[in-house]
């Protein structure tokens, strides 16, 4: 079977649907309903989404998986210590224009706990932390609303080998041990780190047989094939066929969330169709998919780990003053030394097999000071083979990747 690209939404539906085999007896949790401010943050945060997915450089080798909700939540921390151009330019570039910080915070506090609610036969969990070089003075105002907002663990450490320990432990935990390290050094000039983690594990509504799964041909970009084990199922899905695709959609637990995939034609690249994708795009194609007709699918097993720099992308979105050791407005942090990004590291885990989908992503934000010296910035780049993770009752985005080798462990 030719698979060219394989996009993955995390959603929550506005109906917990029927299953075919049972795996909880939870109540049908109730629909997220949004206020206008809250609404209007969930469509900037997918206009963040696919801009982010429109700056990630091209490679057609390896796969690739980002969770921007983990990039916006970590961003939205460093928002509280941000003022002036900076502040503007973080707003701006996250999408959140027309919306105060205090706006942003308090959505972000409903959604955190909306999400983490939203299905009880679904883990999903959402942490938040930062971490103080010992004896640098901090803002109180900036500690106590990443604290109030984003339920945030503060801590302060000497910044030596122990707490890249600490704090890769902290990560680890938070992702159920599927990240166990996101800081590799800590430069002289670095007084701090804000660190997102999110972990989702859903079991499908219906599983997959385990003997009725198969070797298959999957043909890979460059026309070459290899045979992967290829799940098969028929069973009534969410299905449309749209202008250069077919698209699928596969409920988790009791069916608040669930996984969308996006098949193109034989012809298009994931690459193509990643770029034709558009909030809009998304949200049409959420109100055509029916699930009124049974669907045989093969979906391939796969399981990957994906990381990246973003200082690059970010400041291509709009934040490149925020990476500027000279022109960067950290002072509501610091209101005395001259603060600015220092890096952003972003790393994610997937996999997918019979029984249904564990996804992990971290972001961590560096902050530095200029008085000890800059760090020069880094860039990684980004593999293929797309897929997303959102919620659906306000569409927001949590992740976003794609699969050119399903064998391939990145």
């Amino acid at each position: 079977m030719r698979i060219w690209l394989f996009v993955l939404f995390i959603s929550l539906s506005i109906l917990g649907g029927g299953c075919a085999h049972k795996i909880g007896s939870d109540p049908i949790p109730a629909d997220i309903v949004l206020n206008q401010k809250s609404a209007s943050l969930v469509k900037a945060s997918n206009v963040f989404t696919f801009n982010l997915l429109h700056k990630l450089p091209v490679d057609q080798d390896r796969n690739m998986l980002v969770s921007p909700l983990s990039i916006s939540l970590a961003f939205s921390m460093a928002l509280n210590g941000a003022d002036g151009d900076t502040k503007s330019a973080l707003i701006e570039s996250l999408g959140f224009s027309g919306l105060t910080v205090e706006d942003i915070n308090a959505i972000y506090a409903d959604l955190i706990l909306a999400l983490t609610k939203a299905d009880g036969n679904v883990v999903m969990n959402i942490a938040n932390s930062i971490w103080i070089r010992k004896n640098y003075p901090v803002l109180t105002p900036f500690v106590t609303a990443n604290r109030l907002f984003y339920d945030a663990q503060v801590e302060t450490l000497e910044f030596n080998q122990a707490a890249l320990s600490t704090i890769n432990a902290w990560v680890s935990t938070k992702t159920n041990g599927k990240i166990t390290k996101i800081i590799d050094q800590i430069s002289p000039n670095e007084i701090m780190f804000l660190i997102n983690a999110i972990y989702f594990n859903g079991k499908w509504d219906k599983q997959f047989e385990k003997n009725k799964t198969g070797s298959e041909s999957f043909t890979l970009n460059s026309t070459k094939s290899l045979n992967v084990p290829m799940m098969k199922i028929n069973e009534t899905f969410g299905y449309a066929e749209q202008l250069g695709y077919r698209a699928l959609r596969i409920p988790y637990g009791r069916g608040k969330f669930q996984m969308t995939l996006l098949l193109p034609d034989e012809g298009t690249s994931v690459d193509q169709l990643l770029n034709q994708l558009t909030p809009s795009v998304w949200t049409n194609l959420n109100s055509t998919m029916t699930s009124t007709s049974k669907v045989d699918v093969w979906l391939p097993r796969f399981s990957f780990t994906w990381e990246s720099d973003l200082n690059q992308i970010m400041s291509s979105l709009g934040m490149a003053v925020a990476f500027s050791p000279s022109m960067a407005n950290f002072s509501k942090i610091n209101s005395v030394d001259q603060l600015y990004i220092t890096k952003v590291k972003h790393k994610t885990f997937i996999a997918v097999d019979e029984q249904g989908t564990t996804a992990s992503g971290v972001t961590s934000i560096g902050i530095g000071v200029t008085s000890i010296g800059p760090q020069s910035p880094q860039f990684h780049a980004v593999r293929p083979f797309a897929f997303f993770i959102s919620e659906k009752d306000t569409e927001a985005v949590l992740f976003a990747g794609k699969v050119e080798n399903p064998l391939s462990a990145n």
